[in-house]
């Protein structure tokens, strides 16, 4: 008896709960806001930057929002030889043998990275206290390198393929997708965590590759305005 108690008991909860989830969000504010913490990262280059991320959205629908995304992310990694595209391997080729022995071709440099987008975002309200959502990322991507080269050889390579100021910037475009989900702590506070995927092809004169970078983003979100109702 006591054991099928405890299971009844369990049960009943469990129904509560999903109960209590799948309640429909009485309010939709027709904006929101949001500005928190931020992490970068591109694999391919070992870069992982740290910044933040802002937001800004209408609910044009319950369903659909329109909305404009902005970052800033700061961090640093080093360049090697691997990294660069047979063009740039070939304006080394010349100094590569006056190279002392052993010596290893790289350097430590600091990105700056900036990013715009804008467009939909699809939500799924089904549940009262998380809404899910999914939206496309087409924007672009400001990156500004600053190469800090770690001996005279260095410094000598670098202003070979960049010029004196060993600094390089572009703007390119991207596209990717991005979601995930809010904790709607109350009627116009949640906690926004998100993740964005996107494709980007910077400094294709320099690097062997195109990179595919990660965004991650945790911070709470701000609702206000009249109630969306359809």
């Amino acid at each position: 008896m006591r054991r099928s108690t405890v299971l009844l008991l369990l049960l009943f909860l469990s129904l509560s709960v999903v109960t209590c989830l799948a309640q429909k969000q009485e309010y939709v504010g027709q904006y929101d806001a949001y500005f928190g913490f931020a992490y970068l990262t591109t694999p391919n280059m070992n870069l992982d930057e740290r910044g933040w991320q802002g937001q800004f959205g209408y609910n044009y629908r319950r369903w659909v929002a329109l909305g404009f995304d902005t970052s800033y992310f700061g961090g640093g990694s080093s360049l090697t030889v691997p990294q660069l595209n047979n063009a740039t391997i070939a304006k080394l080729a010349p100094v590569l043998p006056y190279l002392p022995a052993g010596y290893t071709v790289w350097t430590p440099y600091h990105a700056n990275t900036y990013t715009i987008t804008g467009g939909p975002q699809f939500n799924y309200r089904h549940f009262k206290y998380v809404t899910l959502f999914i939206h496309p990322d087409i924007g672009a991507m400001h990156q500004s390198i600053t190469v800090n080269p770690p001996d005279i050889i260095m410094t000598g390579i670098v202003k070979n393929l960049l010029g004196p100021s060993m600094k390089t910037s572009q703007w390119v475009g991207f596209y990717g997708v991005g979601g995930g989900f809010d904790l709607n702590v109350s009627k116009n506070v949640g906690l926004r965590f998100q993740s964005d995927w996107v494709y980007t092809n910077l400094f294709d004169n320099l690097l062997r590759n195109p990179q595919y970078t990660w965004r991650m983003s945790a911070s709470p979100t701000f609702r206000f305005g009249k109630n969306v109702t359809k």
